[in-house]
């Protein structure tokens, strides 16, 4: 069977993860799978704008099914000037032109601390999106709570875990955390400075704060390099991953590593998925929302939070050197992966084909 898969497959190592995960749970249902993979940041993003060419493309196109995430695809920032005015190709004149069924697995809506909101043509392509496709699911960030208060919420939609958390392996518990690594993330758009990190002053505090502790630190994306790669090239604690096709080097990073320090939503996903011990600093409410929902409040630390930096401290010296605490992460995690992977997989059994 021949199935398109429309990913960010060339900007964020994360996405790969989730990307790959998705395809990994389609193949245990499905033998054989012809996976074509349409890189929705690549050539095919530039010509959405050309509604005439996306239509013409899956018309030609013989697929027998169209997979779509996971990842942040549900973005609207920067993307006015397109046909849908959204981040995704389709609304419903899209949808006429398609003839197989269409999975959307574990989507995000990305709203990012400083947004502005849908428009509401972005919000008419969306309600679209979810009313013409097979099966349409939204991952477990708080992009639920969005789509609410966006009043797009019905009871098509379901909730998933984030595919970054779906993994068939996992690290074996480790009584004693030794190495760190800081996964940094300063690629939204717009100010970042101010929207994200609420000054240049609080990125200083990171980097010492990473330099101080001997961390390692491993950016997702080529952005990540602005603020913390020149300083970490220096000082030889920088693990460049850039490279689009190793998604399973990546993973073996994490595994490699006792404990992480989160800036992105991948960091904290694959970090729990793969039973890596991990801090989530939130610059996104994506990274909070998880961590409230799933019972990991207490290795959350805001940006928002006046004393955060003090917090990050002392949360990190408590996982070098508090085995209670290090349990309690353990514990919580056991307690919600084997849910996550049944919930997970029960979607894409219900994908028919």
């Amino acid at each position: 069977m021949r199935f398109a898969h429309i990913g960010s497959f060339n900007r964020n190592l994360g996405d790969n993860v989730a990307i790959q995960n998705v395809r990994n749970s389609f193949d245990k249902h499905i033998p054989n799978i012809d996976w074509v993979s349409i890189d929705i940041s690549g050539v095919f993003w530039s010509r959405q704008n050309d509604i005439n060419f996306v239509k013409s493309f899956f018309e030609k196109e013989n697929f027998d099914a169209i997979v779509v995430g996971g990842g942040g695809l549900i973005e609207y920032a920067g993307y006015e000037q397109h046909q849908t005015k959204f981040k995704l190709p389709f609304n419903k004149e899209i949808f006429k032109s398609i003839s197989c069924p269409t999975f959307f697995v574990g989507l995000g809506i990305n709203y990012f601390r400083g947004s502005e909101g849908f428009s509401d043509e972005a919000k008419q392509s969306l309600s679209e999106v979810i009313e013409y496709s097979t099966m349409f699911s939204l991952r477990n960030d708080g992009s639920m709570d969005i789509l609410d208060d966006l009043g797009l919420m019905v009871e098509k939609v379901k909730e998933v875990p984030d595919p970054g958390l779906i993994f068939d392996y996992e690290k074996v518990d480790n009584s004693k955390i030794r190495h760190t690594i800081m996964e940094p993330a300063f690629n939204s758009s717009g100010k970042i400075n101010e929207n994200r990190f609420k000054g240049q002053g609080n990125i200083d505090k990171l980097v010492s704060f990473a330099n101080d502790r001997g961390m390692v630190s491993m950016p997702h994306t080529p952005k990540d390099f602005r603020y913390f790669g020149n300083f970490l090239i220096d000082q030889n604690n920088l693990m460049s991953m850039l490279q689009f096709d190793n998604t399973n080097e990546l993973v073996k990073v994490y595994l490699n590593f006792d404990s992480v320090i989160a800036m992105r939503g991948h960091g904290q996903l694959i970090s729990v998925g793969l039973n890596v011990p991990s801090l989530y600093f939130s610059t996104q409410d994506k990274l909070k929302y998880f961590s409230l929902r799933n019972g990991f409040e207490d290795y959350n630390i805001d940006i928002l939070e006046n004393n955060w930096y003090e917090k990050l401290i002392d949360c990190h010296t408590k996982l070098l050197s508090d085995t209670k605490y290090l349990q309690n992460w353990y514990d919580i995690r056991r307690e919600k992966i084997n849910t996550f992977r049944l919930t997970f997989d029960n979607f894409i059994r219900d994908c028919k084909v």
